[in-house]
């Protein structure tokens, strides 16, 4: 069973952080099961099932492995933003070279584009990739109202349990890509919004200015 206190987490969505979890440290399931002392076979059918379960013992050893705990991979901080752990004993906030910063925007993901309005500045989440120098999303006819000119956006990532994360904002000019481009970009993209539904809107950022910052754990120096 799951540890007692579990949110409710079903087994096949502890099975899918699993394998998200291994496949970003780059872990194979022999490598895992290895480290975590798990038969290599029942973890390999564990990330397959969509009901089998862990112990507690198991679930610990897993998290450990994993570098990350039990409810992180039960679902537990899926309601809470991340950052809300306590800051690292040696932190540093440094800037991330251009080099950098596009290679945190070449691994895709969710970021957020800030659009100037009648009201004021408003953000929204969106699912984007990095192609061709331009960050690129699909997107509703409703936003597609409201992005013309200048626009920025916003990616990041924070892992409370090492107190470290990095952002990256660009400042660009956003266009609604139409006609044939628009065939031409989308064949190549491999780009489906979470929220779903008729985004058939393809929208680039061509970035004028790209920055970035970091904050990472350095060692105490020793006088």
């Amino acid at each position: 069973m799951v540890t007692e206190g579990s949110p409710g987490a079903s087994g096949g969505d502890l099975a899918r952080r699993v394998t998200h979890r291994r496949t970003e440290l780059g872990l194979s399931t022999e490598e895992l099961a290895k480290q975590a002392g798990i038969d290599a076979w029942f973890l390999a059918y564990f990330e397959q099932s969509c009901d089998s379960t862990l112990t507690g013992g198991a679930l610990r050893r897993l998290a450990v492995a994993l570098n990350t705990t039990p409810s992180a991979l039960e679902g537990g901080g899926v309601d809470r933003p991340p950052g809300t752990g306590r800051a690292g004993p040696n932190p540093a906030l440094e800037s991330l070279t251009p080099a950098q910063c596009e290679q945190h925007l070449s691994g895709g993901g969710v970021g957020r584009i800030i659009l100037s309005t009648g009201s004021g500045p408003v953000a929204y989440p969106v699912n984007f990739v990095f192609a061709r120098g331009c960050v690129i999303f699909r997107t509703s006819n409703a936003m597609v109202d409201n992005i013309s000119g200048v626009v920025a956006f916003e990616v990041d990532h924070v892992d409370d349990a090492m107190s470290e994360g990095w952002s990256v904002l660009v400042r660009g000019h956003a266009r609604l890509i139409e006609g044939s481009e628009l065939r031409l970009v989308a064949a190549g993209l491999d780009l489906e919004p979470w929220a779903g539904g008729a985004r058939l809107n393809v929208v680039s950022i061509a970035p004028f200015e790209v920055s970035g910052r970091v904050i990472v754990q350095r060692a105490p120096k020793h006088s």
